[in-house]
C-alpha cells in the first residue's frame, strides 16, 4: 500500500464519524463542502433568498446538470411521513425550477446504516416516470467514495490529516495518553514508515482470518510495540479486576457488532471509536489505535483461527 491509501484509510473512519453525528444543516454544509472539493467550480453550494427561496436544490453541479437535496434527519431516523412529504416537494420544485436544465435528481441522505425507506424508493421511481427526470439516492457511504476522489493534500485537511506512523506510535502512546484513552473506555463501558511490518504468527493469521485489509494490517504492525505498553499499564495501574472488565467491554462491543452485520473492517473502526479515536486528538487517537492492537493480540475481539495459539504482541 502506498502512503495515500493509508491516509486515506485513517481519513475514511473520520469522515464516517463526522457523517453519523451530523444532522440538518450541518449535515448540509458537510455535503456541500465535500462537492466543491471534489467538483471545483462546477459545483455550487446554494442558500435560500428572498421568496423564491432556494429552487428546492442544496447543491448544483452545472457540468452534469444534476441537482443534490439533502434531507439528514436527527440520529439518522427516518420520519417516512416527512420524508415522503420532502420527496414530492423537493423534487418536483426542482423540475418547476430548473426545467430542461435538470439531467438528475439526488437525494443525499444521513440515514441510519443506509436504509431507505421502501416508500421513498418508490416514491422517487413513480417520479422519475412521471417528470421523465433520472433520479438516485447518495448515502453516506456513497459520499465517503465521493470523498476518497478528492486530492490529496485537500483531503487530509478535511478528514484527518495523516495516518499515524511508527514514529507517532512510539512518541504519543504514552503511559498518560494511555490511561486518559482507557478513562474513556471505563465510561463507555460503565454505561454499557509504509514497508510491511512483521506482526506475531498468531496476529497475523488472525488479520488474514478475519479478512481484514492490508491498511489494518499496517496499523497493528506499527502498534504492535506500543499495544505492549498497554497491557504494561493495565498490569501496573489498573486494579486487578479492570482489566478483566475492560476486555469483557470490548468483546460485547464486538459481539453486538457483529449482530449487527458490521463487517470486520467496519468492525475496526468502531472499536477504534469505541476506545477514544477518531477525535482529531493526535494523542487520544495513537492510544487507542494501541489499546485496540492489544484486545486483538489477546484474543478478545474479532474471531480467532483454529488452531492457532495465542502469540502475544
Amino acid at each position: 500500500m502506498d502512503a495515500d491509501e493509508i491516509d486515506w484509510a485513517w481519513q475514511e473512519m473520520h469522515l464516517h464519524v463526522r457523517l453519523r453525528d451530523s444532522d440538518g444543516d450541518a449535515f448540509e454544509t458537510l455535503f456541500q463542502d465535500i462537492g466543491k472539493a471534489l467538483w471545483g467550480t462546477a459545483f455550487y453550494s446554494t442558500i435560500p433568498m428572498g421568496s423564491r427561496g432556494d429552487l428546492k436544490c442544496d447543491g448544483w453541479r452545472s457540468d452534469v446538470g444534476h441537482v443534490y437535496q439533502c434531507y439528514g434527519p436527527r440520529y439518522g431516523q427516518a420520519d417516512v411521513r416527512d420524508a415522503l412529504k420532502k420527496v414530492e416537494e423537493d423534487f418536483r420544485g426542482a423540475k418547476d425550477h430548473w426545467k430542461d436544465l435538470l439531467k438528475k435528481w439526488w437525494f443525499v441522505v444521513g440515514l441510519y446504516r443506509d436504509k431507505v425507506p421502501s416508500e421513498v424508493a418508490r416514491l422517487m421511481a413513480e417520479l422519475t416516470n412521471e417528470l421523465k427526470v433520472p433520479s438516485g439516492v447518495l448515502h453516506r457511504g456513497d459520499i465517503v467514495d465521493l470523498a476518497r476522489g478528492i486530492e490529496a493534500g485537500l483531503r487530509a485537511k478535511m478528514f484527518g490529516g495523516r495516518a499515524p506512523g511508527s514514529g507517532d506510535m512510539n512518541r504519543r502512546a504514552t503511559y498518560e495518553n494511555i490511561g486518559r484513552a482507557l478513562a474513556y473506555i471505563r465510561s463507555d463501558i460503565s454505561r454499557l514508515p509504509l514497508e510491511p511490518i512483521l506482526l506475531p504468527t498468531a496476529v497475523d493469521a488472525k488479520v488474514a482470518f478475519n479478512l481484514l485489509p492490508d491498511s489494518v494490517r499496517h496499523f497493528f504492525g506499527i502498534s504492535t510495540a506500543a499495544a505492549r505498553r498497554v497491557e504494561k499499564y493495565i498490569d501496573d495501574r489498573a486494579d486487578p479486576d479492570e482489566g478483566a472488565r475492560m476486555a469483557a467491554g470490548f468483546t460485547s462491543r464486538y459481539q453486538q457488532l457483529r449482530s449487527e452485520g458490521a463487517e470486520p473492517t467496519e468492525a475496526f473502526k468502531q472499536l477504534l471509536i469505541f476506545a477514544g479515536g477518531a477525535t482529531g486528538d493526535p494523542d487520544r487517537e495513537v492510544a487507542a489505535l494501541a489499546i485496540v492492537t492489544h484486545f486483538f493480540s489477546t484474543c478478545q475481539i474479532f474471531d480467532q483461527p483454529p488452531e492457532v495459539g495465542h502469540d502475544p504482541a
